[in-house]
């Protein structure tokens, strides 16, 4: 990561603090790193993307299908190890799933009821031993905002040309009716030049920052829902740093993703 600009929070509203530190804290290992203009910071480490927990919500979260927030995305060595280490201590969780040519994954939800993917560097059967320490929290980096969009053209012009992120893969699910996209500021060198090719997914789970991702929804008909129910648990955008500065954008701002 060479670029002097990087994704370092990652904005939610919440309702319960304590069952929220209870959860991202002891259950997904995630430190504490204190409060932060209002919001308690969780995360594994201080020079990556943290998560920020803001009060507020009262009312209970209730997702559907085209709400343009969707998902945290958590990239571990070993997902295997993770998932018995959750249902060990009674937190339910998905049977990971190699999910096409896209990745090995499961989901599970916050005590919001908020989403959360846990995606392996490697495919199926390419894990790595995790490290000692945390299951969970010793391996694992703050990952994916994913975002859904039905204007792609407008959303890349929104990241390539006002923010100057580069895109990194891009990622066909016909099938299911999206593409993903996957943009940040990285002057890394990708395996493969061509952004479509399959080789690039596991080394981009590998990498140790954030990224935006963007579920493309291709039906022409499909109208992204913007909420606007402050009383809810849901995300509030996601802050950058450019050199010294820190730059909030607010669902407001990336509303022009949409």
């Amino acid at each position: 990561m060479q670029s002097d600009r990087k994704i370092t929070r990652h904005h939610l509203r919440a309702r319960d603090a304590d069952a929220a530190s209870a959860f991202y804290g002891d259950l997904l290992g995630m430190r504490d790193f204190g409060a932060e203009a209002g919001a308690r910071l969780f995360g594994y480490d201080p020079a990556q993307c943290l998560l920020a927990l803001h009060p507020g919500a009262t009312q209970p979260y209730e997702p559907i299908a085209n709400d343009f927030y969707w998902k945290i995305g958590i990239t571990l060595a070993n997902l295997d190890a993770a998932v018995r280490y959750l249902r060990d201590r009674g937190h339910p969780v998905r049977d990971p799933v190699q999910f096409r040519d896209i990745g090995y994954m499961t989901h599970l939800s916050d005590p919001d009821g908020l989403s959360i993917e846990l995606l392996q560097h490697g495919f199926e059967g390419r894990e790595k031993p995790a490290p000692d320490g945390h299951p969970i929290g010793a391996q694992a980096t703050i990952a994916h905002i994913t975002l859904r969009v039905s204007d792609i053209d407008k959303a890349q012009r929104y990241l390539a040309d006002h923010l100057d992120m580069r895109l990194m893969s891009v990622q066909p699910v016909a099938p299911y009716g999206f593409c993903l996209y996957f943009y940040t500021w990285s002057d890394d060198t990708l395996p493969n030049p061509d952004l479509d090719a399959v080789e690039n997914r596991e080394w981009l789970w590998s990498r140790p920052y954030a990224l935006v991702e963007l579920q493309h929804l291709t039906d022409p008909t499909v109208r992204i829902r913007m909420r606007r129910d402050a009383s809810r648990p849901d995300f509030m955008g996601l802050s950058y740093a450019q050199g010294a500065e820190a730059v909030f954008l607010s669902v407001d701002d990336l509303e022009r993703l949409t």
